[in-house]
């Protein structure tokens, strides 16, 4: 039981991105394969849609699960910070409820 709780909140938490302060729009790289990469999209903070698109289209930088990656009119660019300030935000998260469940 607990570890379902769990995975459903770390389900939850792969949706929440950083807004891009310029356009608002992000992308967080959900799984990634070989030959393709799944990316959840975030407008204002919210899921709008799923993308798949090839891997090499991605920033070298930002071609693992968990990078946040701006929209913008050249493609994608990798936001380490934001990558980050997500991963810790998560990270707290998830050892809150930990906590609280135990």
């Amino acid at each position: 039981m607990l570890v379902g709780v769990l995975l459903a909140v770390l389900v939850l938490l792969v949706v929440v991105t950083v807004a891009d302060s310029n356009s608002g729009r992000t992308a967080v790289v959900d799984r990634l394969g070989s030959d393709y990469a799944v990316l959840l999209l975030a407008e204002s903070g919210e899921t709008t849609d799923q993308r798949v698109v090839d891997p090499n289209v991605l920033p070298e930088a930002g071609r693992h699960e968990g990078a946040v990656l701006y929209l913008d009119d050249d493609g994608y660019r990798y936001s380490e910070s934001a990558t980050i300030r997500r991963e810790c935000r998560h990270s707290r998260r998830f050892d809150a409820l930990a906590e609280r469940l135990s």
